[in-house]
């Protein structure tokens, strides 16, 4: 019988191998859906106030209770950030400003979108609006119709 019962030196070492080797598997896999369940958030978020432009140009919802010549909301979107903005008499206030998280950015589609009153002839300049990550470079694509419509993609690409 024998009475030294521990574990040699070579069967510690292959267990710690096996535990580091699926920890930094893990840790992989976590970095990276992190990295996508950011993405979606800010695509997200981006379709939030695109939405919300429009639901405050059809119901003329004024951010300045005093205007006199409402003329609709924008959205500015840029590289790195967007804003939603309020159109009285042909000047621009800002409402919101919105900056993108780290590695995320806006690669197509920006410019300005004009939601008119009671969307009457929106003026979008482009019909996709890509937002990118990337430290897995991986996109999502938000698509805005004509007319307003507007859907995400959540495939990533």
């Amino acid at each position: 019988m024998d009475k030294n019962k521990g574990f040699t030196l070579i069967e510690l070492i292959v267990v710690i191998g096996i535990v580091s080797l699926f920890t930094g598997i893990f840790i992989a896999r976590y970095n990276e859906s992190a990295n996508q369940l950011k993405l979606r958030n800010e695509a997200k978020k981006l379709v939030d106030t695109l939405e919300l432009a429009k639901k405050k140009a059809l119901t003329a919802d004024l951010f300045d209770k005093n205007c006199t010549d409402f003329r609709g909301y924008r959205v500015i979107i840029g590289s790195g950030n967007y804003s939603l903005n309020f159109n009285c008499g042909g000047v621009y206030t800002e409402v919101q400003n919105y900056n993108l998280t780290l590695n995320n950015s806006i690669i197509a589609g920006t410019g300005n979108y004009d939601f008119p009153p009671m969307m009457v002839n929106p003026i979008f300049p482009a019909t996709v609006i890509s937002v990118k990550n990337s430290s897995i470079n991986k996109l999502i694509k938000v698509n805005i119709s004509s007319i307003g419509v507007i859907e995400i993609d959540e495939t990533l690409l």
